[in-house]
């Protein structure tokens, strides 16, 4: 029954998990810059990990990752620093149109943009550019027809404007498919070692009573690597998917993450409620039960057994070891 149970709630949990690899650039620039807060900046991301950085008081293209500086060469760095200087102009350029596309003749303003690819696990593609306009969506490249679709009404003239021009369309449409996917592969390789690393989660299981006469339990997973993670509520054994509340999952400043999930549920009613953690660092799903012993602490770092106990009791239990890291807010 307990293989069975596993075999169960680790296929379930492991639908969740799946691994896609991506790379992001991220560029922002700001209508009133001031010492620490460049009129520009943009940075590269290879899945969760920062690798690259520009800004426009530096005015270099530089590494953030050890990898990427030991895999390439001054060139690399040169072309970079180029592109750099030309987005800096391109996104003066943009604010001042948008501001005045939008009646504004001061104030601080963002313009943002998001692009990218990514690899499925199953081996397909997809890619993403959008843009923003302080905060708000504004415009994005519609995969699929690989047109220009406008968020707003005062980005009806962008788009009409952006799709008549032909060949870029046909340029982002080639780069999506194969120019990114290749930097992405490429990267992939370089820093093949360093993004191997696993860091397993700690649980902790905290049960407290509310108001109204219910009892919020709360499970909260830190201290894992990489970002990707299920977690859900369960009681008895069945999961209790639809009432588990999920917040983001949110860096916790040393590399790792952390998330919380909370469940109400009234006393009265009585059962067994557990949290069921599957992480890509663990060889079997964590299983902490909340119970008599309560705020107990769990970690993967004994081998990731798949424990059963009230109070999260099991073979890789750790309360002395489990790290005080708060949930961000």
């Amino acid at each position: 029954l307990c293989i069975l149970l596993y075999l169960v709630l680790g296929y379930s949990l492991g639908l969740l998990l799946y691994t896609t690899h991506s790379l992001r650039y991220f560029h922002t620039a700001v209508s009133d810059p001031e010492p620490g807060l460049p009129a520009y900046v943009s940075v590269g991301y290879l899945d969760d990990n920062l690798f690259v950085e520009c800004d426009s008081d530096s005015g270099r293209y530089k590494p953030r990752a050890q990898w990427i500086k030991d895999n390439v060469g001054a060139d690399y760095w040169e072309r970079g620093t180029k592109r750099g200087i030309a987005q800096v102009q391109a996104f003066g350029i943009g604010m001042r149109i948008l501001m005045e596309r939008y009646n504004q003749t001061g104030g601080f303003h963002t313009l943002q943009r998001r692009s990218g690819c990514e690899i499925r696990e199953d081996g397909s593609i997809g890619g993403s550019r959008q843009l923003a306009y302080d905060g708000d969506d504004f415009i994005s490249f519609d995969m699929n027809t690989y047109t220009w679709v406008a968020a707003v009404k005062e980005a009806e003239i962008t788009q009409r404007r952006w799709n008549e021009d032909t060949a870029d369309l046909q340029y982002r449409k080639q780069y999506t498919e194969k120019g990114c996917i290749e930097w992405l592969r490429k990267y992939q390789q370089y820093g093949k070692e360093a993004l191997q690393g696993r860091e397993p989660a700690a649980v902790e299981v905290l049960g407290k009573a509310t108001p109204d006469g219910l009892t919020r339990l709360s499970c909260r997973v830190y201290g894992f690597y990489p970002r990707d993670i299920a977690v859900t509520w369960m009681k008895n054994g069945e999961m209790r998917e639809q009432e588990t509340q999920r917040g983001d999952i949110l860096p916790s400043g040393d590399g790792t993450y952390q998330i919380q999930a909370t469940l109400e549920i009234d006393p009265k009613e009585g059962g067994r409620y557990s949290c069921l953690v599957d992480h890509n660092s663990l060889t079997k799903p964590l299983n902490v039960f909340w119970g008599e012993e309560r705020a107990e602490c769990l970690s993967g770092r004994g081998g990731g057994e798949y424990t059963e106990g009230r109070g999260g009791v099991g073979r890789n239990m750790v309360p002395g070891n489990c790290r005080k890291t708060p949930i961000s807010t």
